[in-house]
């Protein structure tokens, strides 16, 4: 399949002016919705002016904003559904769920979300993201806001059976004094996802700056960081609403593949810690 309008703006986003690259990144978003607005409706969506929507609108080689829009539907349409059949097959259970719980709703939308991130391309990188892990010194791992549950689920699971993980997320005035001290053998695992934090940002700049891996588990490629990471994990679910959950699942893949690979001493790890919590008496049973 060859490259698609979204595929496009998100290619040379990065370099257009500041306003066409606040307009990009709402188109990427918004794609879906953007079909039924005028100019000036999709403009002042976007917050930017007429001329700049119609200037990069003939900048992407559109004679007309017509033919734009018309593209611009069809490839959110490709981007947010795995194929029209799943479409039909989304619309079908939405409507069937009106009237079941919310707990039975949340099921179907996050099993949706996962199917669609569920991808080669992720597979790849994920498993490249777990050979860094096992081949580092020290992996930090850092993330902000939404994205701390995802980072601090994956370092008290995998802590278990894999003690190189340092968390950078808890103390964030001390982050870039962490950094300063990062050197040959570490990497970085930055949960990050849309809207992105500035500290997770300018920390992942500052790794990349002196030469720090990154591996990048995200929503969306709009997301800055992954114009430098080494790896990059996109659930892409950035309209899901299913928050910090897409990124979790991504932590818990990688912590059974670094279980997985680093077996038996992973196995004998869990073993001799469940008996030594045991023998603290930590958890009650009765």
């Amino acid at each position: 399949m060859g490259e698609n309008l979204i595929d496009k703006i998100i290619r040379i986003k990065d370099t257009l002016p500041k306003k066409q690259r606040v307009l990009s990144n709402y188109l990427v978003l918004n794609g879906m919705n953007a079909h039924m607005m005028t100019v000036t409706q999709l403009a002042q969506r976007a917050g930017v002016g007429s001329t700049t929507l119609m200037r990069l609108v003939q900048m992407l080689g559109y004679g007309t904003y017509s033919d734009f829009r018309r593209d611009l539907f069809e490839a959110s349409m490709i981007r947010n559904t795995s194929s029209y059949r799943g479409l039909k097959q989304s619309f079908h259970m939405s409507s069937e769920l009106i009237e079941a719980n919310v707990l039975s709703s949340v099921w179907w939308k996050a099993a949706h979300v996962a199917e669609n991130f569920i991808t080669g391309k992720n597979e790849e990188q994920l498993n490249l993201a777990v050979q860094m892990f096992i081949d580092a010194q020290r992996v930090n791992t850092i993330g902000m806001r939404l994205s701390r549950a995802a980072a601090i689920y994956f370092e008290s699971m995998a802590g278990r059976i894999f003690p190189k993980i340092h968390q950078l997320s808890s103390a964030t005035e001390y982050i870039f004094d962490r950094i300063y001290h990062m050197g040959n053998g570490d990497i970085l695992l930055a949960f990050s996802v849309w809207p992105c934090t500035r500290v997770t940002v300018e920390a992942a700049n500052l790794c990349h700056e002196r030469g720090i891996p990154i591996v990048l588990v995200t929503n969306t490629t709009l997301n800055p960081i992954a114009r430098y990471a080494k790896v990059v994990i996109n659930t892409d679910s950035v309209n899901s609403g299913l928050g910090a959950l897409p990124s979790i699942i991504v932590a818990e893949a990688m912590i059974s593949e670094l279980g997985r690979r680093t077996s038996p001493q992973s196995t004998e790890d869990l073993e001799n810690l469940e008996k030594m919590l045991e023998q603290q008496k930590l958890f009650v049973y009765e």
